[in-house]
């Protein structure tokens, strides 16, 4: 019996307030530590100010202190409760795992079985498609491997920088977190992109379309009107079109603009062998059933998208 979305989040909660239990009593010492040191300031600042300056000041800050403690210790908490539930739903489905700051832990059995699995998740995430190229700086955590349908898979929280700077050269730094998939499969069609428009992308979608023409990728116009407000099917000036309409044939097209399959993926990438599907937003330890949607978009994706799918026939 699966576990619901209230289980989920139940079941996440309570790692995340047992968490923040223990970083509160790391975050309690620290703020005695910081009142010692406080406590001798105030009484030196009092001498020379007053006392009614020095207890008014001495409060705001003390509460602004333990404010941001309080704030960092539960996102701290959010982080490490996440973890360790992904890793649980890693162990329980037969997948490997490899996250951060988590305590080495010794392989379940049967450990030859899972050897190249986890040789897999501690590999390094190569930058393989245009999406995990993206930014300043760039990183994965909290990464799953298993098989699908007999081909190796990562899941994994994706996450890149971009920076800003003013007008006074102050730096800004902007996180955009997806949940991708990453997996090495011959495709009939590459490179390839398909693209969830957005609401903006569909009120501009021709000039969108013109502007992705832009370093040798075309938007291939496809037979089905909701398929094509909803999606934009991006390939090579040079692509076949004849094999991009069989991969993409009315069935499937139907089946894409109806969301009866994927559809909660933003973005389909393929590229020298490798197949990236992307979820916009950051994986919480309250939705591992997002793991399971991922896994069900994987196994689509190669029958349809892969040169032994249902397309090649």
């Amino acid at each position: 019996m699966g576990t619901t979305p209230a289980d989920a989040d139940d079941h996440y909660r309570a790692r995340r307030w047992a968490a923040a239990r223990r970083k509160m009593r790391s975050t309690i010492a620290w703020t005695i530590v910081g009142l010692a040191v406080f406590v001798p300031l105030c009484a030196y600042a009092a001498s020379s100010r007053g006392t009614a300056w020095t207890v008014g000041g001495g409060i705001v800050g003390a509460v602004l202190v333990l404010g941001f403690a309080v704030l960092f210790a539960w996102r701290a908490a959010g982080r490490k409760a996440t973890s360790e539930i992904i890793r649980e739903w890693a162990v329980g489905h037969g997948w490997a795992y490899w996250g951060r700051d988590m305590p080495a832990e010794p392989t379940p059995e049967p450990y030859e079985a899972r050897f190249d699995l986890q040789q897999l998740a501690d590999s390094s995430f190569p930058e393989a498609t245009p999406l995990l190229c993206r930014g300043d700086r760039r990183y994965v955590t909290d990464v799953v491997a298993g098989l699908v349908d007999g081909v190796p898979v990562r899941l994994a929280n994706h996450c890149y920088e971009d920076d800003s700077y003013g007008s006074k050269g102050e730096r800004h730094t902007t996180y955009t977190y997806d949940l991708v998939a990453l997996l090495e499969c011959p495709l009939r069609v590459t490179p390839m992109r398909v693209v969830r428009r957005s609401a903006v992308g569909r009120l501009f979608r021709g000039a969108g379309d013109a502007m992705s023409g832009w370093g040798g990728m075309r938007v291939e116009e496809l037979e089905n009107d909701l398929f094509r407000e909803r999606y934009a099917v991006q390939v090579a000036d040079d692509a076949d079109a004849v094999v991009v309409f069989a991969v993409f044939d009315p069935a499937v097209q139907e089946q894409m603009a109806e969301k009866r399959v994927i559809p909660d993926i933003d973005l389909i990438e393929a590229r020298d062998g490798w197949l990236m599907l992307a979820w916009s937003g950051e994986l919480d330890g309250d939705e591992t059933p997002r793991l399971d949607t991922m896994i069900s978009a994987v196994r689509w994706a190669i029958a349809t998208l892969g040169t032994g799918g249902r397309a090649a026939r």
